[in-house]
């Protein structure tokens, strides 16, 4: 679990070490880099998330990776926007994602069919509040909750009184998640 969110870390500084001096004084590159806690019908989970890209005064977009363990692992990959909400240092924001779920399996995925067992990428999307405490000009904590959607398809075959069957299930994933991360 440690080697992901290194992998993740890392990917953030790098996007900073690659990125170069905007002109302009209100366009600025931002790294953000998360950790959660997911609760849902299934249980509890950890998603972590590495998200880069341009803020221009209250508004922020930019392009995210993560893992996210719940239930099944999977690699959401997203387009994230957020606005700040004050004029102090500190700030409330609100976001929203929107993108694909990759899955990536696992040794101790549970399987529902016996044969052609396959299960097909599918939508994710999150949306929620949080709180920017700027710690100094470049470094801030961020503290989040946010409601996340995943769904993915499994499909395959088994056999029922001598007679291969096809079927299909689709698992729509709702989930509450509380993150804390920072921001540079």
């Amino acid at each position: 679990m440690k080697k992901y969110f290194v992998i993740l870390f890392l990917a953030g500084f790098a996007g900073v070490s690659f990125s170069q001096k905007v002109t302009s004084s209100t366009l600025r590159f931002h790294s953000i880099n998360m950790i959660g806690l997911i609760e849902g019908q299934k249980g509890s989970s950890l998603s972590i998330q590495s998200i880069n890209g341009l803020q221009y005064k209250s508004l922020f977009g930019g392009i995210g990776i993560g893992l996210d363990l719940y239930r099944y692992r999977t690699i959401p990959v997203f387009i994230d926007l957020r606005n700040e909400f004050g004029k102090t240092r500190n700030k409330f924001f609100v976001f929203a994602d929107a993108g694909m779920n990759f899955y990536w399996q696992k040794d101790g995925d549970e399987k529902l069919y016996y044969q052609n067992d396959a299960f097909k990428n599918g939508f994710y999307g999150a949306g929620g509040i949080g709180y920017k405490l700027t710690l100094d000009q470049h470094l801030s904590f961020l503290l989040s909750t946010e409601y996340s959607y995943k769904k993915l398809s499994e499909s395959g075959s088994y056999i029922y009184i001598d007679a291969i069957n096809s079927e299909k299930r689709i698992y729509n994933l709702n989930r509450v998640i509380i993150k804390a991360g920072i921001e540079f």
